[in-house]
């Protein structure tokens, strides 16, 4: 025994040291890639809206008022214009100096969200397989560099989620406070939230960690939304964009249902691996659906003669022109993810209740973004960055189980909440 433990010690060690290092490595490239393409990229051409975008932000530099918080010239919230209004005032109002911001956001959204899979995924090659699906995505990468309004949103998502991974309920309202206040549909966070809490066997605790961040992280978009007299500043662009009612699009949850096949392909992938009836009847009634209401544009987009909904919808059109792709390969992709997003009913869904809050509030912001974005007046690959990361952790936390009932290290077994801040990571290197 006593050579066993000799032996075994130093292999122990070296393990330890080899993740250590995997670790600090993945945490220098999450802040040195981002800042690498801002070196590169700081003097391109405005890129789409990012010239509007920018001309927000020198608007709110040259003064803030009550007025200006009421009618500004954009549709999203006012936090993403205000942050880089007082960065702006530090640095300079350069697009350049602007574009500056966007890389330590991007890091600071990659490093929180790193430590939540870490805290959630035991296997370090699983965790940095996850946080690719996030931080190589086209979409991630362009917000990396150029001055727009959603990683500020995407920031809030990575806090919110490791605020109830680690049970610091001042972190999850943090997060819920940015996420709403730089895009109004982030409104599925409090609400996932909140259907977490009602969904908890415990709901004493379920209250403190994720009802009350939820319905306090509100009111500030609350405010708001009694100043602008609607769901989005008063000006021109909502009465073009937002004067109709709100209407559940389902040509625009086609879009969200197939997307993330393609984007999270890997971790799909793997959920395919020992298929079930489940499955394939999930995956059939998933293709039906698209194959009925097929992804399209919406009225809103055709009238500013855009096309496409993204890179992928773009690619399709390049590869199998007409109608063909879009009625074959959305409904293809849609497939796989219903099935990989069935397995996780099938096996998990009665755990539901007792699921520690971190799980389960992965679950819920499935169903709340899908539940919620449908409502949108543009649909947008872009908009499902979040849906992929809650999707990719659900993936890698079920691939990633303890046992059959899939309880994760440091978990009580009868409330389902974790006992101790860090699920997985304590337990493992």
């Amino acid at each position: 025994m006593g050579v066993s433990l000799v032996r075994v010690g130093p292999v122990w060690g070296r393990l330890m040291f080899l993740t250590q290092w995997g670790n600090r490595s993945v945490q220098f490239l999450l802040v040195a890639i981002p800042l690498s393409l801002w070196f590169l990229l700081r003097n391109h051409a405005p890129w789409g809206d990012e010239e509007h975008f920018v001309e927000t932000v020198r608007l709110f530099g040259a003064g803030l008022s009550v007025d200006l918080l009421r009618s500004y010239p954009e549709m999203s919230a006012p936090l993403t214009y205000l942050a880089y209004a007082g960065w702006g005032h530090l640095v300079g109002f350069g697009l350049a100096e602007l574009r500056l911001l966007s890389p330590l956001v991007a890091a600071a959204t990659a490093l929180a969200w790193f430590a939540f899979l870490r805290d959630q995924v035991r296997p370090r090659v699983l965790v940095w397989l996850t946080l690719a699906t996030l931080v190589l995505n086209p979409y991630f990468l362009g917000l990396s560099v150029f001055v727009f309004t959603d990683m500020f949103a995407l920031l809030g998502l990575s806090l919110v989620a490791l605020g109830v991974s680690r049970r610091w309920p001042l972190l999850t309202l943090a997060g819920v406070i940015v996420a709403v206040c730089s895009r109004q549909y982030f409104v599925f966070v409090p609400f996932a939230l909140l259907l977490a809490a009602i969904l908890a066997s415990d709901r004493r605790d379920a209250l403190v960690q994720l009802a009350l961040p939820a319905i306090l992280g509100l009111l500030p978009l609350g405010l708001l939304v009694l100043l602008w007299g609607g769901l989005a500043p008063a000006n021109e662009l909502r009465d073009v964009y937002a004067s109709g009612p709100l209407r559940f699009d389902a040509h625009t949850f086609s879009l969200y249902l197939a997307a993330p096949a393609l984007y999270l392909a890997p971790l799909a992938l793997l959920m395919w691996l020992s298929p079930t009836r489940g499955m394939l009847v999930a995956a059939g009634l998933a293709m039906a659906f698209v194959i009925v209401f097929p992804v399209q544009v919406s009225p809103v987009q055709i009238m500013d003669g855009i096309l496409t909904v993204g890179f992928l919808h773009r690619a399709i059109e390049f590869v199998v022109p007409g109608t063909v792709g879009v009625f074959v390969l959305f409904p293809l992709l849609a497939a796989v993810n219903a099935a990989a997003l069935g397995r996780l009913l099938i096996e998990r869904g009665r755990s539901l209740p007792v699921m520690d809050h971190a799980e389960r509030f992965l679950w819920c912001g499935i169903v709340a973004f899908l539940i919620v974005m449908p409502f949108s007046y543009m649909p947008w690959e872009k908009y499902a960055l979040p849906l992929f990361m809650l999707q990719a952790a659900a993936f890698a936390r079920f691939l990633d189980r303890w046992d059959g009932m899939g309880e994760r290290p440091g978990t009580d077994r009868a409330s389902g909440t974790a006992t101790s801040g860090n699920v997985a990571g304590q337990v493992t290197p």
